[in-house]
């Protein structure tokens, strides 16, 4: 739906001509100064912050970016972004210091490594989600990294848990997530993977993780590929996809028969070796244990994955897991939450944020597109200049809340506009810039 509306707005934009008259001076948006330790002052605006960590959106050279920056990058923080502020407001920014309202947290104990959980895609939270590609991402993997190597550090010894609770989603970024974990939280972490469900590209995503436990009723796979309406991939797209995963089982020391098994009609047997490895078969009568029977899908459940050593140990809570990894004691770094089995850390905050925008944004991208449409529609129609600038006024405000989507998650380029990628992206919104600039004229 949100593709078909792409295309009309295209095609409106070849009709009409586009955006972005400069709004009255009164209705102007304020910005925040930032300053940071090198003395560099930078104005634009704050668009999220977690304890002392803040996203800061500002322009270089006319070129719009997003950049985070940590408590200790920045000497302080004058806040004037929002509403046009009145006169006297205006004269008394607030200065606000990198430790302004974080939470005193205890000493580092030492020689006790620090230790965080993330979670990688979230059912039971109606307010969050699920999908590969939407909640589950590479990208949200990429900005925790520095608020993770704040809290536990980055030189091995912290360890961070992926806690994998997803129902599977686009085959397209299983790569890209196996990238960051594998080429960088490997290298500054201790890096598990905690199975609470991984289906289809979640199964796949994790999979270059060495180190896997699961939780007592966990699932792992199937991971049969799927495109269009549910139809299973074949062909030349399945053998590329089996290939791939042949590769990520390598970066986890894992046979690659066992994601085979999970993709595709392929026994496996295993025998476990005096040195306490397992030898697998692709049938299902070499080996002492029948992993997969002909004719079926494999899927791992507690069980049946720690009898040919695919878990490392089954733990439900967090003492449990601290145990199978092997510590007598680990500082679970974050804040005690009710419900949660765990502390919730500065990145999983930040996670558990980037879901629910992302989930208000899906469920909210037509609306965005309906109210741009609309008023871009209202403003080529007006005969007067004044009526004009108020249609374009709300059309930029929905603009925005577009650009927001995409800010919060690219992957929404392709997902909710249809579009193939950022370059695409950027010529669009340049097109939208100047058709709201000419009905200006």
């Amino acid at each position: 739906m949100a593709k078909t509306m792409f295309r009309r707005l295209m095609g409106m934009a070849a009709a009409v001509t586009v955006l972005l008259a400069a709004m009255a001076t009164d209705s102007a948006y304020a910005l925040d100064r930032l300053t940071l330790k090198d003395g560099t002052v930078l104005e634009g605006t704050v668009t999220r912050e977690i304890d002392g960590t803040i996203w800061f959106k500002y322009a270089i050279a006319g070129v719009e970016q997003t950049k985070m920056f940590t408590a200790t990058e920045y000497t302080s923080l004058e806040r004037e972004a929002g509403e046009a502020p009145s006169k006297e407001e205006a004269a008394k920014p607030v200065a606000t210091s990198p430790e302004a309202g974080r939470k005193a947290k205890p000493n580092p104990r030492p020689g006790v490594p620090r230790a965080a959980v993330v979670t990688l895609g979230e059912t039971r939270d109606e307010k969050q989600g699920d999908m590969v590609g939407i909640y589950m991402t590479a990208y949200a993997l990429e900005q925790m990294l520095p608020l993770l190597e704040e809290e536990v550090g980055n030189d091995g010894t912290g360890v961070v848990v992926l806690r994998v609770n997803s129902g599977g989603g686009a085959l397209l970024e299983v790569q890209k997530i196996s990238d960051v974990i594998h080429n960088t939280y490997k290298k500054k972490f201790r890096t598990v993977g905690w199975i609470d469900s991984a289906i289809s590209a979640a199964a796949m995503s994790i999979l270059c993780v060495e180190e896997i436990y699961f939780s007592n009723k966990a699932n792992f796979g199937a991971a049969t590929g799927y495109s269009g309406r549910l139809v299973a991939i074949k062909g030349l797209q399945l053998e590329r996809v089996l290939v791939q995963m042949e590769k990520i089982s390598a970066r986890g020391g894992y046979d690659p028969l066992i994601i085979r098994a999970m993709q595709i009609d392929q026994p496996v047997s295993a025998t476990r070796m005096p040195d306490g490895t397992f030898k697998f078969f692709g049938d299902a009568t070499s080996g002492e244990i029948i992993v997969n029977r002909e004719k079926e899908i494999l899927t791992f459940n507690a069980e049946n994955a720690l009898q040919v050593g695919f878990s490392k140990g089954t733990a439900s809570t967090l003492e449990e897991l601290t145990k199978a990894m092997g510590y007598t004691e680990l500082q679970w770094v974050g804040e005690d939450v009710k419900g949660s089995l765990y502390p919730v850390s500065k990145a999983e905050k930040w996670n558990i944020g980037y879901r629910k925008q992302a989930k208000n944004d899906e469920e909210r991208t037509q609306e965005y597109f309906a109210k741009y449409q609309m008023n871009v529609q209202a403003a080529a129609s007006e005969q007067t200049r004044e009526g004009r600038a108020r249609f374009i006024g709300r059309a930029r405000a929905a603009l925005e809340q577009i650009k927001a989507m995409i800010r919060n998650n690219p992957n929404f380029i392709m997902f909710a506009l249809g579009m193939n990628d950022e370059e695409e992206y950027k010529k669009w919104l340049e097109e939208q810039e100047k058709l709201l600039r000419d009905l200006m004229r």
